[in-house]
């Protein structure tokens, strides 16, 4: 009889047993996984920042080049007599068409309702 309950407790305690360290292995693999998603999630945007400092450090060398260009570009101008007064020409033609529109054009002025 006593072999009966040894052999009976010691079959169910091994099989509880087994069913908690079934569910700690399920538990452990789904922190892998979740951890390995995150390390894979990590290296991707790893990844993905060092081509925005790329692009960046691109896009900060291509426009010192533009500055230089339109630099390099406004002191030709500014030194070729023949563009210069060319562009004063045109200043002068842009004030003629302001002048005339700001002029009053005929009666129904101010000083016209007063007489």
């Amino acid at each position: 009889m006593t072999g009966f309950f040894f052999h009976h407790f010691c079959l169910n305690r091994s099989q509880s047993m087994g069913r908690h360290l079934r569910a700690m292995r399920v538990r452990l693999a789904r922190k892998r996984r979740a951890i390995r998603r995150m390390r894979q999630s990590l290296s991707t945007l790893r990844i993905a920042a060092e081509q925005i400092d790329r692009r960046n450090e691109r896009m900060i060398a291509e426009n010192a080049l533009i500055d230089q260009l339109v630099y390099n570009l406004l002191a030709e101008i500014e030194n070729n007599p023949l563009i210069r007064n060319a562009f004063e020409g045109i200043d002068a033609q842009n004030l003629d068409e302001r002048n005339q529109a700001q002029l009053p054009r005929g009666g129904g002025g101010v000083d016209d309702r007063r007489e």
